[in-house]
C-alpha cells in the first residue's frame, strides 16, 4: 500500500508505503530540492541512506549531521533531528521499523542496537542494499505479501557487518548442545509449512514465546534466524524439483516465491548460479 506525490513544477517527490500487519514497517523514497524539515522525532526506529546529493539530519540547536550520498544513518525513537539540503537537492530512503520488531532482529544477529545507532558512515553497498529492499517495498509490494521471510533476509544482509562475534562464539556451542525444546518445534513448524506464508508471530505462537525470544534462541541453536533457514529450505527444495524436470515458472510457484527473477535472486546467492543453468544441465544430460 503506498501514496505518490509528484509535483509539476518540481523535480521532488515521495513515494510512501508500508507492510506488516502486528509489526507495520513503513518505507519512503524522496527527493526534495527545496523543502525543510522542521524538528521532529519518530517512534520507531529512522534508518536510512542518500542516493544522491546531502543533507543535514541535525536538530536546530544540535552539532550538524551530514549524511552525504552513499552514507547510511540511524536514529532511535523518540531522537529528536531535522532535515535540510546541503547540496542543491537529496534523494534518499528511509524505513521506520518499530522498536520491538527492530531489537527483535538485532537480537537475532547478536547486534546491540544502541551500536547500531550511529553516525552516518560510508557504506554504498548497504545504501544500494537499502535502497533496493524500500523500492521492492514500494514499487513490488507483492513480493513481500507472498514471503515475509524477505524482511528478515534484508535484516540479515544489514545487521552482519555489526555483529559481536565474541556474543556468537560464546553462546552457538552450547545453544547447540543443549536443544532448546521450544525452538525445535519452531524448526518442525518451518518444515512442515515451508513453502508457505509463515509470520513471526504465527511462528511464536507456535513454539510458544515471545518473536524476540523466537529469533535469539532460535539464531543460537540453529545459526540462523528462522526466516533465513526457512528461505534455504525453499531453495533447497527448488533446486530438487528443478533435478526432477520442473518448469522454472512452476518451481517458483510451488516453492512460495512470487515469480522467476524472485527465486533467481536467492537461489544464485546460496548455490551460486541461477535455476536457469540447473534447468538446462537437466536438459542435456536428458538427451544424452
Amino acid at each position: 500500500m503506498g501514496t505518490d506525490r509528484r509535483p509539476n513544477s518540481t523535480t521532488e517527490f515521495a513515494k510512501f508505503g508500508f507492510f506488516g500487519d502486528s509489526s507495520r514497517i513503513e518505507g519512503l523514497h524522496a527527493r526534495f530540492d527545496r523543502h525543510e524539515f522542521s524538528t521532529h522525532a519518530h517512534d520507531a526506529w529512522a534508518i536510512g541512506a542518500v542516493v544522491s546529493g546531502s543533507k543535514d539530519v541535525s536538530a536546530r540547536r544540535g552539532p550538524r549531521q551530514i549524511v552525504n550520498a552513499g552514507e547510511c544513518y540511524s536514529l532511535p525513537p523518540h531522537r529528536p533531528h531535522a532535515g535540510k539540503l546541503v547540496d542543491n537537492h537529496c534523494e534518499y530512503v528511509m524505513l521506520y521499523v518499530p522498536d520491538a520488531e527492530w531489537r527483535a532482529q538485532c537480537a537475532a544477529y547478536s547486534v546491540d542496537p544502541d551500536h547500531f545507532s550511529m553516525a552516518a558512515s560510508k557504506q554504498p553497498q548497504l545504501v544500494k542494499h537499502l535502497a533496493s529492499f524500500v523500492k521492492m517495498m514500494l514499487y513490488n509490494p507483492e513480493m513481500l505479501v507472498k514471503w515475509s521471510g524477505e524482511w528478515s533476509v534484508f535484516c540479515e544482509t544489514m545487521l552482519t557487518p555489526y555483529r559481536r562475534l565474541d556474543s556468537v562464539q560464546s553462546t552457538s556451542s552450547i545453544a547447540r548442545t543443549n536443544r532448546d525444546p521450544a525452538v525445535v518445534r519452531a524448526q518442525d513448524y518451518l518444515r512442515e509449512f515451508w513453502n508457505q506464508n509463515v509470520s513471526s508471530v504465527e511462528l511464536a505462537r507456535a513454539a510458544s514465546m515471545s518473536t524476540y525470544e523466537l529469533c535469539r534462541r532460535f539464531s543460537l541453536v540453529y545459526g540462523l534466524p528462522p526466516h533465513r533457514y526457512q528461505l534455504v529450505l525453499r531453495v533447497i527444495n527448488a533446486k530438487s524439483k528443478l533435478l526432477q524436470g520442473a518448469s522454472i515458472p512452476d518451481v517458483a510457484s510451488d516453492t512460495g516465491f512470487s515469480d522467476q527473477s524472485h527465486l533467481g535472486r536467492h537461489f544464485k546467492s546460496i548455490f551460486g548460479l541461477t535455476p536457469g543453468a540447473v534447468a538446462k544441465e537437466v536438459v542435456r544430460i536428458g538427451r544424452k
